[in-house]
């Protein structure tokens, strides 16, 4: 895939086997962006707030070093490469996959992928996408059960083409830039993962956490991409952290 993904796309490819994670590989990297970064497996991939992806062979483990534009992408960026992901797998005949915010592929009310993007303070001027996709295997005990594409793809046509039609699509919504990014966003409600009213319990990240978990119906996303919560003393937009549906008892 590497040659035809460098021809097709004019980005640099670098293909790792076992390595610890490809966001560390893209660190380390000195030639220049646009490169993308891809592994066989990792001993240490990343997800948000620092929870760990596991890693086994055959999935899509990836990195994607770009230079940032003026001003900077916006936060929006996962939620429209969610989006992007969904129009490209359905279009391929695959299936009714959905977004989940703030960055999960979701099927079935099971986790197939996740998205990370970092500002590396080491790599001033470049924004750093790291993709996490369950090709072919999912982890078992995890909390939110995974599931894999290629389970639910009847007519699956191999690894090599679900991951470069995903990569293709990062790459075609990074080079868009931040004009891109509204038009697939209104897309959002077409593919979203949660109902909207759906009861939710959401812990919010960073500095905001230790106010505690909060609780309301989902109202869906706004235009900055921030979760709308309806909780009883009225609305509010949450930027980042997680949500997850209150289980009946």
């Amino acid at each position: 895939m590497s040659a035809a993904l460098a021809e097709r796309s004019g980005v640099r490819v670098v293909e790792h086997g076992r390595i610890d994670s490809t966001m560390a590989a893209a660190l380390l990297d000195e030639g220049p962006p646009p490169a993308v970064h891809r592994a066989e497996s990792q001993t240490a991939g990343r997800g948000r707030h620092g929870r760990i992806w596991e890693s086994p062979p055959g999935n899509l483990y990836a990195t994607i070093r770009w230079p940032d534009g003026d001003p900077p992408l916006a936060p929006t960026l996962l939620a429209a490469i969610q989006v992007e992901w969904a129009r490209a797998i359905r279009a391929a005949g695959g299936p009714d996959v959905r977004c989940k915010w703030p960055n999960d592929g979701w099927l079935h009310g099971e986790k197939w992928a996740g998205l990370l993007a970092v500002r590396p303070a080491r790599r001033p001027g470049e924004l750093h996408v790291g993709l996490g996709v369950n090709l072919i295997a999912a982890p078992r005990g995890m909390e939110p059960a995974a599931t894999d594409l290629r389970s639910h793809w009847p007519a699956w046509p191999g690894a090599e083409t679900v991951a470069a039609l995903l990569i293709d699509a990062v790459l075609a919504v990074l080079a868009d830039g931040s004009g891109g990014l509204a038009a697939r966003l209104a897309d959002w409600p077409r593919y979203d993962a949660l109902a909207p009213g759906t009861p939710l319990i959401v812990e919010e990240a960073g500095a905001l956490a230790t106010r505690g978990p909060r609780t309301g119906a989902y109202l869906g996303i706004d235009p900055e991409g921030r979760l709308r919560l309806l909780e009883e003393k009225g609305e509010t937009r949450i930027a980042s952290g997680r949500a997850r549906r209150v289980r009946p008892l």
